[in-house]
């Protein structure tokens, strides 16, 4: 049932895009401004914001899944997984980046990806177009991966539940405890963003990646985005220009991206087939 339930969501994800109509927000904004106001610890208070909601979702799926031979169950759980990809329309963020690099719009660039992924973005200050791209290309690979790879791997591992505490956790961190969660999201992302970048190396440049990869994996501390970041350039094939027109460059680094996000998806669609046919 947890297979059938997330084809499902993502036929329906791919459907509706970037107007979702699942992704409404504003019970959970009030619920986690409600928490911040109760004289608790910090670590209680993020707990009640994103556990809470999650813990009776859990109960509620419980309840559900012995009826109708589980078909209410099911549902439930793809609105769940629904609600917890991400937010907005990504491609047409990589499509709105490309189109900024070619038209040298970098400062654009900048600005806008500090409105649409400022948790990618915090305490950036680029001095140069490369480290503007550099920043930005983290960002877009950062936000690629918690909108359906982190989620896809909380789903599967701890069921629906999990993959809302996930989405609750990415939907409050900026505003409720913002350092305790980002600690919190440092350690719910480890995994999972080791398994993508992976996944980038078996369905990139191998030879070229392998070693970048064995570093992130000595390396516990890195950033999330950086780690990506590093793993996936070097799973690209090495592009031209660079040097001559550097905004058509990140482009092209952009476009690589975008395909190499593609093949990862599929690759772990695939794996998830095959576990469910023979396990």
């Amino acid at each position: 049932m947890t297979f059938l339930a997330m084809i499902i969501a993502l036929v329906l994800q791919q459907a509706w895009g970037g107007a979702n109509p699942v992704h409404a927000d504003d019970w959970y904004r009030g619920w986690y401004s409600e928490v911040r106001r109760w004289g608790v610890p910090p670590a209680i208070k993020l707990a009640l914001a994103v556990l809470a909601p999650a813990l009776l979702a859990y109960v509620i799926l419980d309840a559900l899944e012995p009826v109708l031979f589980g078909v209410l169950w099911i549902a439930a759980a793809v609105w769940l997984l629904v609600y917890s990809l991400g937010r907005g329309d990504f491609r047409e963020q990589m499509d709105n980046y490309r189109r900024q690099c070619l038209g040298g719009n970098f400062e654009g660039a900048f600005l806008a990806a500090g409105a649409q992924m400022g948790h990618a973005a915090e305490g950036e200050d680029p001095a140069s177009e490369e480290e503007v791209h550099c920043m930005v290309q983290r960002a877009l690979l950062y936000e690629g991966f918690q909108r359906w790879f982190a989620v896809l791997f909380w789903f599967m591992l701890l069921g629906p539940a999990g993959a809302l505490a996930y989405r609750l956790l990415q939907l409050c961190h900026d505003e409720l405890e913002p350092e305790l969660a980002a600690r919190c999201l440092y350690y719910v992302d480890w995994i999972p963003a080791r398994l993508l970048a992976a996944t980038f190396v078996v369905t990139g440049d191998f030879v070229g990646s392998r070693d970048e990869f064995l570093a992130a994996l000595q390396s516990a501390s890195r950033n999330t985005g950086e780690l990506l970041y590093r793993v996936g350039s070097a799973a690209l094939s090495a592009l031209p220009g660079r040097e001559e027109n550097f905004g058509g460059w990140a482009a092209a680094q952009n476009l690589a991206f975008t395909g190499l996000l593609k093949r990862s998806a599929g690759a772990w669609l695939i794996v998830i087939s095959l576990y469910v046919v023979f396990l």
